[in-house]
Parts: C-alpha cells; sequence; structure tokens
C-alpha cells in the first residue's frame, strides 16, 4: 500500500468516527421525541428550538417533521414568537430573545416549511435594531439605549441569509464589522455588546454578567464561542454573496477564537469555533482550518456521554436535566454534521490540503 493510499484510508476512517459521534447523538434525541413530536422542555424557556434542524442535518427528515408539526399546532403564536408550550420567563430569556425564532427559522427552511420560517423571521426582524443591525440582547429593553448582543446578532443574520431576507442579513454582517473596527484592546479581549446610543459597551453594566460583555481571550471560564459564530455568520455570508469583505472579516472573527487560550476546551462554549472553521475551509481552503476540525471533531467525541448526549459545562449546568442534555446534543450535532461536510469536501493529498 502506497502512502497516499495509508492516508486515503486513515482519512476515510477519521470521517467515519466523526460520523459515527454525529448519529450517536442522533440516536438519544429520537429516544427522546414522543409519537406526537413533543419533546422533553425546560421550564421558563424554551429549548427544543434547534432539534428540527439538527434531526434534518442528521438525516432523520420524518422526526424532524414530527417535531416542527408539534411545535405549529402547540408552540407557535400566530404572529411567529416561539414558546413551546411553556409560559416564558423573561429572567431566563434576558440575554435570548429572538435566539429561539431564528433558530427555528433554520430548521424550517431547511425541512421546506417556509410557512414556519417566515413567521418566525418577521416576528424576530422586529428586534433589529433598524439603525445599526444588530438585535437587542432582551426583548424588554429594545431602543437607543438597550443592548445589542452578537451570537444574537450571528443567528439572526444567518437565519436572514438562508431564508432570502439579505438586506436584514447584511444589515447585521455590517453591525459585526462596526463592533471589530472599534475592538480597542485584540487579541486580548473581544468586546460583544453595543448600543445605538454609546457604541460599542466596554464596561460592565450595573447587574449583567460579565461575560456577554466581553470574551476574554486568555481566560477558561468564557463565553468562547463568539469568534465561531461570528465567523458562521460572515462564511455563510460571503458563499451567498461572493463579497470579499465578508470572508476577511470572517478570518478575523476565527483567529480570535482559534488563538484564544488551550484551556477553552475544558469549557463546551468553544463548540461554535468548528462551525466558523467548516465554513472557512469550504471558501478558502485553507489548511489550517481542516487541521482544527480535526481537533474538534475529536474533541466533540471525547465529551460525548456513552448514551449518545453532551451536557453544557459543568460550572455552569452541574446537573444538568433531561431538557438541557436534548438543546446541547441537537447544537453539537450540527457542529458535527458541519465539520463532517467540510471534512468530505477535502481533496488532501500527503502534505497537501485543498477543497473543492
Amino acid at each position: 500500500m502506497t502512502a497516499q493510499s495509508t492516508f486515503e484510508t486513515d482519512q476515510r476512517e477519521e470521517l467515519m468516527r466523526f460520523d459515527a459521534v454525529r448519529r450517536a447523538g442522533v440516536a438519544f434525541l429520537l429516544r427522546h421525541i414522543g409519537e406526537d413530536g413533543s419533546v422533553p422542555q425546560a421550564q421558563g424557556r424554551v429549548t427544543m428550538y434547534r432539534v428540527p434542524w439538527a434531526l434534518a442535518v442528521g438525516g432523520e427528515c420524518a422526526a424532524a417533521h414530527r417535531v416542527l408539526g408539534w411545535i405549529e399546532r402547540y408552540g407557535l403564536d400566530t404572529n411567529g414568537e416561539f414558546h413551546g408550550g411553556i409560559q416564558r420567563d423573561p429572567t431566563a430569556n434576558h440575554t435570548f430573545n429572538t435566539y429561539p425564532e431564528t433558530c427555528l427559522a433554520f430548521g424550517a427552511q431547511l425541512l421546506r416549511r417556509f410557512d414556519i420560517a417566515r413567521r418566525t423571521m418577521t416576528f424576530a426582524s422586529q428586534y433589529q435594531c433598524p439603525e445599526t443591525g444588530g438585535v437587542y440582547m432582551d426583548r424588554e429593553q429594545p431602543g437607543p439605549h438597550g443592548p445589542q448582543l452578537l451570537f444574537l446578532t450571528c443567528q439572526f443574520g444567518m437565519s436572514a441569509a438562508i431564508t432570502g431576507n439579505m438586506t436584514e442579513a447584511i444589515h447585521a454582517a455590517c453591525w459585526l464589522e462596526r463592533v471589530w473596527e472599534h475592538q480597542p484592546d485584540l487579541p486580548a479581549r473581544l468586546y460583544t455588546m453595543w448600543t445605538e446610543h454609546d457604541g460599542l459597551v466596554t464596561a460592565v453594566p450595573a447587574g449583567e454578567e460579565a461575560r456577554h460583555v466581553v470574551n476574554e481571550s486568555q481566560q477558561e471560564r468564557q463565553f468562547h464561542y463568539n469568534g465561531g459564530i461570528a465567523a458562521a455568520f460572515l462564511g455563510q455570508l460571503y458563499l451567498a454573496t461572493a463579497e470579499p469583505r465578508w470572508l476577511e472579516l470572517a478570518r478575523r472573527y476565527q483567529a480570535f477564537s482559534m488563538e484564544s487560550t488551550e484551556q477553552q476546551f475544558n469549557t463546551r462554549q468553544v463548540c461554535k469555533s468548528a462551525w466558523g472553521a467548516a465554513q472557512l475551509a469550504f471558501s478558502t481552503g485553507d489548511t489550517i482550518y481542516a487541521d482544527w476540525l480535526r481537533k474538534m471533531g475529536n474533541w466533540f467525541g471525547s465529551i460525548q456521554e456513552s448514551d449518545g448526549h453532551w451536557n453544557n459545562s459543568d460550572y455552569l449546568d452541574p446537573n444538568p436535566p433531561l431538557a438541557s442534555q436534548i438543546e446541547v446534543t441537537a447544537e453539537f450535532i450540527i457542529h458535527m454534521d458541519a465539520l463532517l461536510s467540510a471534512l468530505a469536501t477535502n481533496t488532501r493529498s500527503v502534505g497537501k490540503c485543498t477543497f473543492h
């Protein structure tokens, strides 16, 4: 056997191993979905928002449509608000605002339920600041002084792009560009909050969680998802528009993620870095992103529980209930799918990596 064929065999085995990790996560979800499409929910906050999306990319479209059917019947208001059949707790949803609606919209679009995607995006769009393009962190705090948050804006932008709302997607990307341009302390820290009145927020407001305001790159217990989700959105927008500015900005946000402390792998919040690297691997062919994806694929596999589920970081959720396990597992399936998709397009020969 030649060195080339040995390498290709190793590569196939690696993809099969990563695919088995994804499949185990999907199997866990399937075991906890009712015949009517219901999914166990946490109290006060919707946690099933990514389940249709995860099942769609996991190859289980029938189950995904069962869940969407339940949501349509019992979990979605006529105005497009996704409540999941539970009473919404404003405190528990302080930083989530449009996240459930925009994640549901993405999955619904993949599943061709354009009606659900349209309704949820119409609801979410009212919380995009018309002046800046950012998404308000808390639907109870809109307006000039209302904080706008990076991860919400990125998911909104991705969902806007896939549902054909390109003006809103580009407006969100311009917000990310502005936020990056005003950073005072890169690469040590990334500030992730903006207000229309004051611009970039660099002082933690009274009563606010500091990690929602600033991502300290060299500290372990941080929300290390910011660079990855920004790169994922901008990378997708580049593929949709072919505008080089979005690709270059995606590279910058992903570099922040990849150059952060190695201790970020002690938290589950590093997960979205795989998403960003996958989008950049599609677009650039740079070996650095493929190598990072392999590292992350091994990490996802190493922290998966024996029954296929994943948990949040222990310090954030030390005794996770089933609803939390489902929420995290659905997200990690999506990241594993992005990782696999990017690596599967790899036509790497020994010592060289290209993508097409």
